[in-house]
């Protein structure tokens, strides 16, 4: 069985910008699954929310959150979408945050991953499970190999290569998502 079928429903989707957060959830209500988004203020689009159940939250309303995710009965959970890291005067603390803002902080020193690792290990504290995109719209995925029907030649074989290395040497340093070479040259 794979891991997307094991997901209990409803599956809550904290919803940052983008279209990643629509594609997981019409991912999971052609599956069945309920989705409700949890869109965060700022980020996720007002119109296209809309469609799903969702309740608006803004940055720091972990307590708010957690009552949320309870009441609509979410015990896994999803982070997608872009968020940029709001300024402190944005940020809207509750009392749930207040009890754990030591922790909150420590997640806070390091890069994006390293937030949102702190952060999800606080909900699976409180009982959630934190799931990714494999386990809940693995579809939307790109495949692995040639998807454009075209193999590469040595010299972009080399670039591929130089990609690879690039992106394990910056990995453990939480430094960006991706990397671009072209011609040898990391761009």
């Amino acid at each position: 069985i794979s891991a997307a079928l094991e997901v209990s429903s409803p599956v809550g989707i904290i919803a940052g910008g983008g279209a990643m957060p629509f594609a997981v959830a019409d991912s999971l209500s052609a599956r069945g699954i309920a989705p409700v988004l949890f869109a965060l203020r700022g980020a996720c689009d007002p119109v296209r929310v809309a469609r799903f159940r969702h309740h608006w939250m803004s940055v720091g309303q972990l307590g708010r959150a957690t009552k949320l995710f309870r009441s609509e009965g979410c015990r896994d959970l999803i982070f997608i979408g872009t968020l940029q890291r709001p300024a402190l005067s944005e940020i809207r603390l509750d009392w749930g945050t207040i009890r754990v803002l030591p922790r909150v902080f420590a997640a806070f020193r390091g890069g994006d991953d390293h937030l949102l690792s702190g952060i999800g290990r606080l909900l699976e504290q409180d009982g959630f499970r934190m799931v990714g995109i494999r386990d809940v719209a693995p579809e939307i995925l790109m495949p692995e190999g040639d998807i454009a029907r075209a193999t590469p030649d040595s010299a972009a074989s080399a670039d591929i290569v130089k990609g690879r290395e690039v992106l394990g040497a910056l990995g453990p340093f939480d430094i960006g998502q991706a990397v671009v070479v072209i011609d040898g040259h990391v761009v």
